[in-house]
């Protein structure tokens, strides 16, 4: 009974809303950073998840597909679902999306996006404390979430008006 409640607990933790959202932002990021001079044909993104939580990533994948069904800027998507124990799967990618995870697996993630200078993007903005480059800050209105200090960490650059339109997670505590 204990492992049934859990495993609805940790997908009830995902807003199917939300997760639309973010699949109308990702490509967007990697277009509106450095990592577009790393696209050759395909805009190469991995969501990174949990065992309990595959359900979700291929969830976020249909919507990827959907609001994107011919890739955008003449650019396909290439779109990669694997679990923290197998992020080496992620080598390509310009993007690696972050379900939540323990922080061993967060920080795992981390090494593995900056030893192969992918923006890290979380689905819960927590993770920017860890080093996450990105997120959505839910308010009034729905804003990209920057780790300034994360992103110039990892060598990406990103343009001035995402900097504007963004909310910065100040590294108040950073580990």
């Amino acid at each position: 009974m204990t492992l049934i409640y859990s495993a609805t607990l940790g997908a009830s933790i995902y807003d199917d809303e939300a997760l639309t959202l973010f699949s109308k932002i990702i490509p967007r990021m990697v277009l509106m950073s450095s990592q577009k001079e790393r696209i050759k044909e395909n805009i190469e993104l991995c969501i990174v998840n949990d065992k309990i939580d595959e359900r979700i990533a291929l969830s976020l994948i249909d919507k990827l597909h959907d609001a994107y069904p011919n890739g955008i800027n003449n650019h396909p998507l290439k779109l990669t679902n694997t679990s923290y124990s197998t992020i080496e799967k992620c080598q390509k990618s310009q993007l690696v999306f972050l379900l939540s995870s323990n922080e061993n697996n967060i920080e795992k993630a981390l090494q593995y996006t900056h030893t192969h200078t992918a923006i890290s993007m979380s689905y819960d903005p927590i993770y920017l404390a860890n080093g996450v480059e990105t997120s959505l800050f839910f308010g009034r209105k729905v804003t990209p979430y920057l780790n300034i200090n994360a992103l110039r960490k990892n060598g990406i650059d990103v343009d001035n008006l995402l900097i504007r339109i963004s909310k910065i997670y100040l590294n108040e505590g950073e580990k």
